[in-house]
């Protein structure tokens, strides 16, 4: 009976809403993933990341809060001309953009401690409580949430005796690094009560790149230095940073460029190739690579740095913030190595779990032999066993046998086949007319040549549910590797995943991102095989 018009209108307006529905976990993963922390900790949820800026100058004041302004418009529109004006009176030093976005930031501030009453009520009582709040202590503090600058720290070196050294303390920070680029930087002196550092006043339209140069000496000899450290504060314009290092004769640059991401204070570590580079280590440093002899002739414990900051633009800036998470999760563990134990795992499940399953599926449905049935029905019942009560007896048995913190008990387990899959493949067995066994014994094949031949390639749509099934349970897996696994080195990307979101801490960024990548090969799968899943479902039990 044909559907109406209506009906089926109806139908596919439902499985369209039911798709949006569905899909917003993964979208909602998708875009965690490539945000920076300050996105997550507002007021209001932002589902979509927010669009980077790549500015062309710096300090600015950042106009876009990351969380919606309270109050109706109407009383912004009372409101912020009122409070421009009084900031106008107390910091004459800023410009209109900058008294805009601060006024943004004190009205929001002013929603949270003035009482409901108060604040919804007349203008007159509200403005007057907000003169007597304006403190220059308060006034600094919305400047600083609004103003956004370069800013360089203190340099930091270490070296491979563990020697960890400050060099240029004794320096105003302005003074600790030469500028190249006087067209296009400035550096000024500026400190808080907990650091002193160098703020650069840049403008791109003078030109595209930052260029710094600092030289210094260290206590021990250059050729000794391992690492490179300088504390930054970026300006939340993606632009790329990248460095330079002249020690012990020869020049090295960074493999891979920085980002100026964000806004808070972050240390740049830039490290000489070591065997911590494949260790289990969560790895915060940029390796830095050999290029060539040293263009400066320097003492034996001088060093000097490049730091350049070169302009990216608005597209560079989206790539650079879709990346940059990806980036840090793959340098933060050793993801490729706990990708090769999962695609063991994986490998070695589905080929023991086919074979070994289809086997016996064929014993149960084409074979007659004396207590068949009540095996088939026995095998069924364990079915009804919850595996958190078989859990201690496995583990003790592969432990009595030596397989504890090896991958054995994760996939040599296949072997004695699944239930629920020799099910399935026995109901599908059952369906294939006995004529086509009947003509392959005639021909003088035995049991192993018709199961080969005959059965297994028109059982091939379940064996093709039975491998996704399979894929996603051993790319999955967690509580195998936590239960039999203490090496992290044998840890599958599942279990690796979990050790990696406890090492920093549950950062939701750098988690998702991790997670985007261990679910991206699952739905590729699944969408690739998707046609084989749906057949092996639906004609399991079809006769004829």
């Amino acid at each position: 009976m044909k559907l109406r018009r209506g009906s089926r209108a109806v139908i596919y307006l439902t499985l369209f809403i039911g798709a949006i529905v569905f899909s917003f976990p993964f979208v909602w993963l998708v875009s965690t993933s490539v945000k920076v922390d300050q996105e997550l900790f507002t007021a209001d949820l932002n589902i979509l990341p927010q669009r980077p800026l790549a500015r062309k100058h710096s300090p600015y004041f950042e106009k876009r809060r990351l969380d919606a302004l309270s109050g109706t418009a109407q009383r912004q529109a009372e409101v912020l001309p009122k409070l421009r004006e009084i900031i106008r009176e107390r910091k004459s030093d800023l410009d209109e953009d900058g008294v805009a976005a601060v006024a943004d930031e004190v009205y929001a501030k002013l929603a949270s401690l003035a009482p409901a009453e108060l604040f919804k009520g007349p203008l007159d009582p509200f403005i007057a409580f907000a003169r007597t709040t304006f403190t220059d202590v308060f006034l600094n503090e919305q400047i600083a949430q609004r103003k956004r600058s370069l800013l360089l720290g203190p340099i930091r070196t270490r070296s491979v005796d563990l020697q960890d050294v400050g060099v240029l303390d004794d320096l105003a920070p302005a003074k600790r690094w030469a500028n190249q680029t006087p067209k296009v930087a400035t550096l000024v002196d500026d400190s808080t009560d907990v650091i002193k550092f160098a703020r650069i006043e840049y403008d791109f339209r003078d030109g595209d790149t930052i260029h710094l140069s600092s030289t210094a000496a260290t206590p021990f000899d250059a050729s000794k230095l391992q690492r490179v450290q300088i504390r930054i504060q970026p300006d939340d314009t993606w632009h790329d940073v990248n460095f330079e290092l002249q020690a012990a004769g020869r020049k090295y640059r960074a493999v891979r460029r920085a980002m100026l991401a964000g806004y808070e204070w972050t240390t740049l570590t830039w490290q000489f190739p070591s065997a911590d580079d494949t260790s289990n280590k969560i790895k915060t440093w940029t390796v830095l690579e050999d290029i060539g002899p040293a263009t400066d002739m320097l003492a034996s414990n001088q060093i000097k740095l490049g730091l350049f900051v070169n302009q990216t633009s608005d597209l560079g800036a989206v790539y650079n913030k879709t990346i940059r998470n990806y980036e840090r999760t793959l340098d933060q563990i050793p993801f490729w190595r706990y990708v090769r134990v999962s695609l063991f795992l994986v490998f070695a499940n589905i080929v023991l779990t086919l074979l070994f399953s289809s086997l016996i599926a064929y014993a149960f449905s084409r074979i007659t032999w004396p207590g068949r049935d009540f095996c088939f029905v026995l095998m069924l019942a364990t079915m009804m066993i919850p595996g958190q009560v078989t859990m201690i007896p496995h583990f003790l048995i592969w432990k009595s046998v030596g397989a504890y913190n090896t991958l054995t008990p994760l996939w040599l387990g296949a072997a004695f086949g699944s239930p629920f899959f020799i099910f399935l493949l026995r109901q599908f067995m059952l369906g294939i007319p006995r004529d086509l066994e009947d003509a392959a014994r005639l021909d003088g094949c035995g049991f192993l040549r018709i199961y080969w031949h005959v059965i297994l390639p028109l059982v091939r749509p379940s064996l093709a549910a039975i491998a996704i099934f399979t894929f996603m349970g051993a790319w999955n897996d967690f509580l195998g590797p936590l239960i039999y696994i203490a090496d992290q080195r044998l840890y599958s990307l599942a279990f690796g995943l979990y050790a990696f979101s406890v090492q920093v801490s549950n950062s939701p960024t750098l988690t998702m991102a991790a997670s985007v990548l261990m679910v991206t090969p699952v739905i590729i799968v699944f969408f690739l095989a998707q046609k084989y899943f749906v057949e092996g479902v639906t004609l399991t039990g079809m006769k004829g």
